[in-house]
């Protein structure tokens, strides 16, 4: 497994696991699918609500003997509703115990806006908008910095962050966030974001490498022609070549496709026997639509994007 080096001097591994709707025992059967198949890195969050079957993953492999915990690098996620800074360390302590771990290597605040304690992780209030706090995104990374200066987490970041927002964090804080985690397939490429990340020790994850079904029309890698006919060549699947083709963009991007069946699993972590040439990934490079598939407007009510 290839792994990149984040601004804590941490391995983060290129390649790790998505766990969107990945409950119960389908969460827990595919972290250990996924262990068997290679994968070392996770990708969590409290508002995927599957942290104890992941845990209950975790603590069997540890416990079992087939890795210790720093072969792990499992991240996970602080949701909206805790952007308090005085919620932040609980909430933190919360998915500890849920995931029955001692610490996490990354910890990441999943949206730059906040939410009422009280709110649920998709809610509306009685005018039919997502209820929202007046709590810059500043004030809840100082909480973040102090558990990294705790040395209660390996390192701290943000996801969802636009250029705009992670520069003006940027500017203001002590502690650089060792990764944003964003939305990027070859459908939403967001050229800049690499670049301003590269220039400022940034790391990227990309999410929904893939892409998905949307509401404004199909974003699916997996079957998209330019992408099969480029695979064709290389005896590899679409989403091989969609997958390889982050890999080979910069070396500051890791990805985490998501899946619960292994065989899916095996193919998504095989993309490093090939490699594109130039001209294919110019090919590539002519997909971007900046199409996001994860409708943000229609989930929070905020443009975050626009």
């Amino acid at each position: 497994m290839l792994h990149s080096t984040l601004n804590t001097n941490a391995q983060i591994p290129r390649v790790g696991l998505g766990t969107l709707d990945s409950r119960g025992d389908d969460g827990y059967n595919a972290i250990l699918d996924a262990f068997d198949a290679g994968y070392r890195s996770f990708d969590l969050a409290y508002a995927y609500l599957n942290e104890e079957p992941m845990g209950r993953a975790f603590k069997h492999i540890i416990e079992s003997g087939k890795a210790k915990r720093e072969d792990l690098f499992i991240t996970s996620k602080l949701w909206c509703n805790d952007h308090r800074p005085e919620l932040v360390l609980p909430a933190y302590q919360r998915t500890l115990k849920n995931l029955q771990l001692d610490y996490l290597d990354l910890y990441l605040v999943h949206w730059p806006f906040a939410m009422p304690p009280d709110s649920l992780p998709i809610s509306k209030d009685k005018d039919g908008f997502t209820p929202v706090e007046r709590i810059p995104l500043s004030a809840t990374w100082k909480a973040m910095e102090e558990l990294y200066e705790k040395g209660l987490v390996k390192a701290i970041g943000v996801s969802n962050v636009t250029v705009a927002l992670l520069y003006e964090l940027y500017c203001g804080c002590k502690i650089i966030p060792a990764v944003n985690q964003v939305e990027m397939h070859p459908f939403c490429q967001q050229p800049k974001l690499i670049s301003f990340c590269e220039r400022i020790g940034v790391h990227l994850t990309a999410y929904c490498p893939l892409g998905r079904a949307a509401k404004s029309g199909d974003v699916n890698a997996s079957n998209h022609p330019v992408l099969v006919e480029i695979g064709k060549k290389h005896k590899k699947s679409a989403a091989q070549v969609a997958l390889r083709w982050q890999m080979q963009r910069s070396q500051n991007i890791s990805i985490i496709p998501k899946s619960v069946r292994k065989e899916r699993m095996i193919e998504n972590i095989s993309i490093f026997d090939f490699e594109l040439t130039p001209s294919e990934m110019e090919e590539i490079a002519k997909l971007d639509e900046n199409r996001h598939v994860i409708d943000v407007e229609a989930l929070f009510d905020i443009p975050l994007f626009n």
